[in-house]
């Protein structure tokens, strides 16, 4: 690989770089954001927004479950993240974890998100059939790639 050298600086985006943001936002996306193109339509880097949404399941004023994940609004992308689902071990097999599931996908939803992204591990058969069951689907086409700074 060629080091490249010259006067490159790194630095904050702010609202002036918006053209040529959305010129770019637009290279990466043409399929997806064709019709916003077409439009005129400026990415709003001002909106950039992600939001926690932290639920949890009670059952006689005792927390069993929790689902923790996030909206996003990036760019001209709505999505969510499903970051952490558990349920203890003794209260599993009865339907809490769908229903936090759910719940969050309900909310998903009313923020008009167009995709919800979801990970396990390969061995957590369980919970990769439980996505399956409420529609989710494995993509050959997507690589997740994992970074830990030491």
């Amino acid at each position: 690989m060629v080091k490249f050298r010259s006067n490159m600086r790194i630095r904050k985006a702010t609202k002036k770089d918006k053209k040529g943001i959305t010129e770019l936002y637009y290279e990466l996306h043409p399929v997806e954001e064709k019709e916003n193109k077409e439009k005129g339509l400026l990415v709003p880097i001002e909106k950039s927004k992600s939001q926690s949404i932290l639920l949890v399941a009670e059952i006689d004023r005792q927390i069993v479950g929790f689902i923790w994940g996030h909206f996003i609004i990036y760019g001209l992308f709505k999505y969510g993240t499903i970051d952490e689902l558990f349920v203890k071990k003794e209260f599993r097999e009865k339907g809490i974890g769908t229903s936090l599931l759910k719940k969050v996908m309900k909310k998903f939803k009313r923020l008009d998100v167009k995709t919800v992204l979801v990970g396990t591990e390969k061995e957590n058969k369980e919970a990769i059939e439980l996505y399956k069951e409420l529609g989710f689907e494995i993509r050959k086409e997507s690589q997740w790639f994992y970074w830990n700074p030491k």
